[in-house]
């Protein structure tokens, strides 16, 4: 007696078959339903049990303005104009960045159980993160935004359309960062405790509690060179000086979205097939 083998009988091992970038979009989109639940279930968890809620989102940024004008107005007295806009601007940026750089170390090593029990692509753990985090920034950005502009009676220009764009290239940064670590944190646990120092270096080294005219113009490319400076800066320009960023600032944060991205993407590809044998 002859078997139909129909070509849903067929066992297919989907893991080997995601080798390149379009196939690591294409799972994502194919899971998107779990990608969007992840998120939703972190922005619950965070705020499960809060009288408030997500308005706690909201409240945060009033009280960073209201204690950075203080501090910086009236006791260090800094006399830049709207300096509180500007470092506002930068702190938010990066907060985003590292709050998603911190969290992405463990979300492969921290659900090892969902790992070993369900097929489903691995990218979807940090890149979770990331969006989660990003929900967070356009939460507290939505009540920034509008209050400092009123505040310091920022006139609306052509510049800030271009922040989207930006921001875009800065999650796509910033994901590639958070595969890159969720990925060497599943072989090297070292790597949280490492990322803590890089982030110091990094925060010092990017234009957030500074002018970057105020920077010696022989360290200002440096500067300018440090992974997070293209994107800080570039809000800097559309906000508070209400320019257009210069090609410098484009081709920066062009390739250190691209670049790493790419690099986040490659470590999954080539691990992925590993990482439940680390957890």
């Amino acid at each position: 007696m002859s078997v139909i083998v129909r070509p849903a009988d067929i066992l297919v091992d989907r893991a080997a078959r995601r080798t390149s970038l379009t196939s690591i979009v294409t799972g994502l989109y194919i899971y998107r339903e779990l990608l969007r639940n992840l998120v939703l279930k972190d922005l619950k968890l965070k705020y499960r049990g809060s009288v408030f809620g997500f308005l706690w989102s909201l409240v945060n940024p009033l009280l960073m303005i209201v204690v950075y004008t203080i501090a910086f107005t009236y006791i260090l007295r800094i006399r830049a104009e709207g300096f509180v806009f500007y470092l506002m601007l930068g702190m938010l940026s990066w907060t985003f960045f590292a709050n998603s750089a911190t969290m992405s170390t463990g979300a492969i090593i921290d659900n090892a159980a969902l790992l070993k029990s369900v097929f489903f692509p691995r990218a979807i753990l940090p890149i979770a993160t990331v969006l989660f985090n990003l929900a967070q920034y356009l939460l507290t950005v939505a009540v920034f935004l509008p209050v400092m502009i009123l505040w310091y009676q920022v006139p609306l220009s052509a510049p800030m359309l271009l922040f989207p764009v930006f921001l875009a290239l800065q999650c796509l940064f910033t994901i590639g960062v958070a595969l890159a670590l969720a990925t060497a944190t599943a072989f090297f646990r070292d790597v949280r405790h490492l990322l803590e120092v890089a982030l110091s270096v990094l925060f010092w080294t990017t234009p957030i509690v500074y002018l970057l005219d105020q920077v010696d113009s022989r360290l200002r490319l440096a500067i300018l060179a440090s992974p997070m400076s293209p994107f800080v800066v570039a809000y800097h320009k559309l906000f508070y000086y209400r320019e257009w960023p210069d090609v410098t600032i484009w081709l920066m944060a062009t390739a250190y979205a691209a670049g790493m991205f790419l690099v986040g993407v490659a470590l999954v590809l080539a691990y992925e097939d590993q990482l439940a044998e680390q957890l």
